[in-house]
């Protein structure tokens, strides 16, 4: 049994790694970087955990490096425990495009192998789980990481997992519901991304109601909730302890609102997977997946159904077929919290395909189970041609007259060729390149004096296109802003972003609020208190989540994980012991 099971797993992990090879070969071959729509933005929360790591200088809230030295606060309230490792990473190889390389295999080789597992725990045959694991991985979410460096995809490649938690939640033997793998899961989930992390949530809360209903052991599964629900709490503390303090203390610039959500949906569609089109297969396959258990609902598993319907409830919320122009009216706040209803489709994907995958292998009669696998197989082989074009023809941009494949919303800090931008991404200084091409979001900034109405070109004018000469250096997580006056009383408009709780200092003296004038978006014009050389040290003092609270974080993930592991071999060894001896 146990051997049987390890020749499996040999042969799905080769499938898997040779798959993520495969989508991750067009950039290779072009050895190029691709800069999407997320790109700039995602390389310089990196690039600052990067440099923490570096040089030893770290500020959990103030982006010190990235930003263009601007203290502004993003990895704090989005995704940090992700930053810091994927900053492990780049350390690790200190090359952008090294760096893309890596996670890309890495995003691939996971979403192909949780899906899998997904796959066998709800008992799919082997070679259907393989064939629904390489559909995940050449599908639009499954690129999406290496084409446009979009965030929300880790959230989807991992949400097969949650799914597995979902299932363990309505199983009838309760105790294969476990408290610490369901906590960590989540916790990780809100750690990469939170509205990912939200809709995981609601996944859950729907097996949740199923099992309470099913379960006769109603007490025991809602205590192993409210203690998973605890963990959780304590092991995403970092996170929102951030938000808490950040969003009561200050009001900050959200993302921006997507007034035509209706125009961001998903369509039923005979091209490719992209944003807003469904493609061919996948349209297919889903419909013929819901018609099926639809009309044998009867006969059709619980997991199968669970999974099916609430893939179906995911999947008409991400198409045109719901009123988003309607809603969006009436809940402007969706605006700026989703802004795309296509976003619903990606956990439409890992359910449905999930319930195909059980549909498939119920099939008794042979030469229609033996069609429809060929079907199937035809059906992953066209997705991953489409992958694999898709992936070659965005590589090439690196290499053409437009090496920056999305230049919305980007701004420059001067005039460059296309050799020179090559050039500043793939210097040895991993800062180069993202200081001359920079992002415009003004997303989490502080908003004063009512805000403005467009913060963008404010943020692109007091920071990204900032012409003064002054220097920035960082000293034990302060950033320190050095300049020159030509006369003492001279005033001077800075580059950097102060927040309610930031701790400012000129020539070593504090700087109260009073003391700043202050733009809508946060950036202080002080007076020099000498002629020469003067500086402002700024800093980040938060009184909610402090270094030795983040220590207490990270020790509780070690400790979650080492129990974890523990029982996994313990498991093992079990299974071993008992292995009937020939």
């Amino acid at each position: 049994m146990i051997k049987a099971r390890l020749k499996e797993l040999k042969k799905s992990f080769i499938v898997i790694f040779l798959v993520s090879l495969l989508l991750v070969t067009p950039q290779i071959l072009n050895h190029s970087l691709i800069l999407g729509a997320d790109s700039i933005f995602h390389m310089n929360r990196i690039y600052d955990t990067y440099m923490q790591f570096k040089t030893g200088n770290f500020n959990y809230f103030q982006t010190n490096y990235g930003f263009i030295q601007s203290g502004r606060v993003v990895n704090a309230v989005y995704g940090p425990g992700f930053a810091y490792i994927l900053g492990v990473i780049l350390l690790s190889v200190h090359s952008w495009f090294k760096f893309q390389v890596i996670t890309s295999f890495l995003g691939f080789f996971i979403s192909g192998y949780s899906m899998y597992y997904l796959s066998r725990t709800m008992k799919v045959k082997r070679n259907i789980a393989l064939m629904t694991a390489v559909l995940f991985m050449g599908s639009f979410w499954g690129t999406s990481w290496e084409i446009n460096q979009n965030f929300m995809t880790w959230g989807i490649m991992l949400m097969p997992l949650v799914v597995v938690m979902g299932l363990r939640m309505i199983d009838a033997d309760t105790e294969k519901f476990k408290v610490i793998p369901l906590a960590l899961i989540v916790s990780f989930m809100i750690q990469v991304h939170m509205l990912s992390a939200a809709m995981s949530v609601v996944v859950l809360g729907i097996f949740f109601i199923i099992a309470i209903i099913k379960n006769d052991n109603k007490i025991n599964l809602l205590l192993k909730c409210i203690f998973a629900s605890v963990l959780a709490l304590l092991l995403t503390f970092n996170l929102w302890g951030s938000m808490l303090e950040l969003f009561t203390s200050n009001t900050l610039y959200s993302p921006f609102a997507e007034e035509d959500m209706a125009g961001w949906t998903m369509n039923i569609s005979t091209g490719n997977y992209d944003y807003i089109h469904l493609g061919i297969v996948m349209s297919i396959l889903f419909i013929a997946q819901i018609l099926v258990v639809f009309s044998r609902i009867k006969e059709a598993s619980l997991a199968n159904k669970v999974v099916t319907f609430t893939g179906a409830g995911f999947l008409l919320l991400s198409s045109n077929v719901f009123p988003w122009k309607l809603v969006s009216e009436h809940f402007p706040q969706l605006q700026t919290f989703l802004q795309f209803p296509y976003r619903f489709n990606g956990f439409a994907m890992v359910l449905l395909l999930a319930g195909l995958g059980v549909t498939l292998s119920g099939i008794t009669t042979i030469s229609m189970k033996k069609n429809l696998e060929i079907g199937l197989m035809v059906g992953c082989t066209f997705v991953l041609y489409q992958a694999y074009d898709s992936l070659q023809h965005t590589n090439e941009y690196w290499n053409s007259n437009q090496p920056i494949v999305k230049k919305s919303g980007l701004t420059y800090s001067g005039h460059y060729s296309n050799k020179q931008i090559v050039r500043g991404f793939t210097s040895s200084d991993l800062g180069v390149g993202i200081s001359m091409v920079r992002k415009s979001n003004p997303d989490y900034l502080p908003e004063y004096h009512g805000g403005t109405n467009d913060s963008y070109g404010t943020y692109d004018k007091k920071i990204n296109k900032y012409e003064e000469k002054i220097s920035k250096s960082v000293d034990k997580g302060t950033l320190k802003i050095k300049w020159t006056a030509k006369s003492k009383n001279e005033t001077v408009e800075l580059p950097v972003v102060v927040y309610k709780n930031s701790k400012v200092l000129l020539n070593g003296k504090k700087l109260t609020k009073k003391d700043l004038k202050l733009s809508t978006i946060g950036t202080p014009t002080v007076i020099s208190r000498k002629k020469g050389q003067n500086t402002l040290s700024l800093s980040y003092r938060s009184k909610i989540v402090t270094n030795k609270r983040l220590i207490v974080v990270a020790f509780a993930w070690m400790v979650s994980l080492l129990i974890v592991l523990i029982t996994y071999f313990k498991t093992i060894k079990i299974k071993l012991r008992n292995r009937p001896s020939k």
